[in-house]
């Protein structure tokens, strides 16, 4: 089956974060997922997430929109409105947890507001979509764009994640979301980026980006679009990561991964 872009030309292909890091991570998910494009099932913490980021997005865009109303009150019409999207399929303590958590937030930004450290957020869930080479499609979406006190653009990821550590050198998306910004405004001379822990009391993770950081992205990208092309085999990379697999039940070598005393690569349960 092909990989390219059902419309357009045949030497399209279109890239996310998401399909690159898959295709990294193990290529036979790559090949469930995007080849072969098998449904994934939504598991509790595919909604919370998704209950949390409809939360945040549409309070900020409250205030996009002109609100003058106090945060307290957006917050909540914000999380009613979430829950008319998602409730049915939030258990009681999930529910809770997520408003536990934006309880927490509302006590942040109102000390940041008290002493004037509150970024002016300009966009949420902001789409992207466009060529970086003649054949390669950049897509996604970046969950946050804001203006900092010190008036340098910030790009962030909320992540729900109660295991931080991954999250401390990979700094492949938060590049991937500089460049989509520094391809609007060339202009730009730096970007801050961060991973947003919602399960960490909004703990951030940050770096800044010059420009001859993000502009390498590009070359990444054209590179991964090459090994995509190129792979034949799809071989299975089997980890401790194929118990978080949406294919596990389907793939032999997840099968395998899930018994104890095997032993995969560096893998050894």
């Amino acid at each position: 089956m092909s990989i390219l872009i059902a419309s357009g030309s045949k030497d399209n292909l279109r890239l996310s974060v998401s399909k690159v890091k898959t295709f990294v991570q193990c290529k036979k998910q790559f090949e469930f997922s995007y080849i072969l494009k098998i449904p994934k099932e939504d598991k509790d913490y595919h909604i919370f997430g998704k209950f949390c980021h409809k939360v945040l997005e549409d309070f900020y865009n409250s205030y996009i929109s002109g609100s003058l109303n106090p945060f307290n009150i957006e917050m909540g019409l914000a999380y009613k409105n979430a829950l008319l999207e998602f409730g049915k399929q939030m258990t009681k303590d999930m529910k809770k947890e997520c408003w536990d958590i934006i309880n927490k937030y509302l006590k942040l930004i109102t000390q940041d507001k008290k002493n004037n450290k509150l970024s002016n957020v300009i966009a949420c869930e902001k789409n992207f979509n466009f060529n970086i080479s003649d054949n390669i499609i950049l897509n996604g979406m970046i969950d946050r764009i804001q203006v900092d006190v010190d008036n340098v653009i910030h790009v962030a990821d909320y992540k729900t994640t109660k295991n931080k550590k991954y999250l401390k050198d990979d700094w492949f998306q938060l590049l991937t979301y500089a460049y989509v910004m520094l391809n609007e405004d060339p202009s730009i001379k730096k970007i801050r980026a961060s991973y947003i822990l919602l399960r960490h009391d909004f703990e951030y993770i940050t770096t800044e980006f010059n420009i001859s950081e993000i502009l390498s992205i590009k070359d990444k990208y054209i590179q991964y679009a090459q090994d995509i092309i190129n792979e034949k085999e799809y071989t299975p990379n089997p980890s401790v990561l194929c118990k978080f697999c949406d294919y596990m039940s389907i793939c032999d070598a997840g099968k395998k991964i899930s018994e104890p005393h095997k032993v995969f690569g560096e893998v050894n349960w």
